[in-house]
């Protein structure tokens, strides 16, 4: 066997779909999977070898929906900024993120698409960048919430255009309400694209939703919040939703987004293949209560819950290893499970299941080392331990 830049010696070993104990998992030099196995079976050497025998390895962790953490936001359009989100959730074993944007000026928009792109060419510290995702501006005026109102536009073409143009490539996903005008055209343009549609910010009812599906959406953007409300005569997007196989949805499994009984109905009706866990987080998260900004507006952080000085929600200050977390201690979820929401699904979601969000011969070698707490010990990137905490 050739020698492996790592070698990490498990305890439990979450594929996600299997576990294994006293299993051995091997990282070659280029960066990827290249062994797994019981631990009498390795013959091999490593430059670097982790005695893990104690704990949990998983996939690492992968945060499709993020805007920002520490002090920092995708919409400041500052290459600083989106190291500093990739340098604090990288603590918290999420191996791989997707900048969100939020509904702000134009110019702002564009300017945080050019940082992105810029990060991704420049090279930064942290958690890697996959791709970018457009949250806005093109949703609904009453399921706005957070996302402010003056700047809400139509998502007419040209616009989409110079947003990918500016993205050269890396504009990975865009979210839109489906009942606005050109919003089906739009979803049928972006797919042509090969971007990943999701439906947010939206009053669509059930018969628009599905319009939207058919044309390739397939994620519920924070599944409930800014949502038309389900009815039994009237199921609007969640009844869609909730019913077809082809969507997946996106939750955030804090103490306050939604109950847990919502949450339970959600895995019922989906099954934990098609959810995914996100953290919605904005620049609060990781830092004290206080004030801080979303995009253009202010945002008051209390008891760690992020609203709009009206009341209402405004992301989040959850990290990634928290929902995995909630959603084992309060949801009938099993560790496996759990962690196949916050790794195999939203990589699944986004297309690039081939490569991350699983442990495999041939995948890309991000690991998460855990306790079992589910505290994160060690956060390894392309074979390489990024944060560490002292196992001994």
């Amino acid at each position: 066997m050739t020698r492996l830049k790592l070698a990490i010696y498990s305890g439990q070993l979450i594929t996600p779909f299997q576990i294994y104990f006293d299993y051995v998992v091997g990282v070659n030099k280029e960066g990827k999977i290249s062994f797994i196995g019981p631990r009498e079976e390795f013959r091999g050497e490593s430059e670097v070898t982790v005695d893990a025998s104690e704990y949990i390895v998983a996939p690492g962790f992968i945060d499709i929906h993020i805007h920002g953490a520490y002090g920092a936001d995708t919409i400041e359009g500052k290459i600083e900024s989106i190291e500093r989100i990739a340098t604090f959730i990288v603590k918290h074993g999420v191996t791989s993120f997707y900048p969100t944007t939020v509904t702000s000026p134009i110019d702002m928009i564009k300017k945080s698409i050019v940082s992105v792109v810029e990060a991704i060419n420049k090279g930064i510290k942290g958690a890697r960048i996959l791709g970018i995702h457009l949250e806005g501006p093109f949703f609904s005026y009453e399921k706005a919430g957070a996302q402010d109102v003056r700047y809400l536009l139509k998502p007419k073409l040209e616009i989409i255009q110079e947003f990918l143009s500016l993205g050269q490539g890396y504009i990975k996903r865009v979210t839109i309400a489906p009942e606005i005008e050109g919003a089906i055209e739009a979803i049928k343009y972006l797919r042509s694209r090969g971007i990943i549609v999701a439906m947010g910010h939206t009053n669509a009812t059930y018969e628009e939703a599905i319009r939207a599906i058919e044309a390739g959406a397939t994620i519920a953007n924070h599944i409930y919040n800014q949502m038309r409300r389900f009815h039994h005569r009237d199921p609007g997007i969640l009844g869609a939703v909730l019913t077809r196989d082809d969507v997946f949805a996106e939750m955030i499994v804090d103490e306050v987004h939604h109950h847990y009984a919502a949450r339970e109905i959600v895995i019922r009706c989906k099954g934990t293949d098609k959810v995914a866990l996100i953290t919605d987080s904005i620049m609060a998260a990781g830092l004290e209560d206080g004030e801080y900004m979303l995009g253009a507006q202010k945002i008051i952080i209390k008891n760690g819950i992020s609203r709009l000085p009206d009341g209402t929600l405004a992301g989040s200050t959850l990290t990634l290893d928290r929902a995995v977390k909630n959603t084992v201690t309060h949801l009938n979820v099993s560790l496996k499970d759990a962690i196949k929401m916050a790794t195999y699904v939203p990589a699944k979601i986004m297309g690039i299941e081939n490569q991350y969000g699983s442990i495999k011969i041939g995948s890309i070698g991000d690991l998460v080392i855990l306790d079992k707490n589910m505290n994160v010990l060690k956060t390894i990137i392309n074979g390489e331990i990024i944060y560490d905490v002292n196992l001994s």
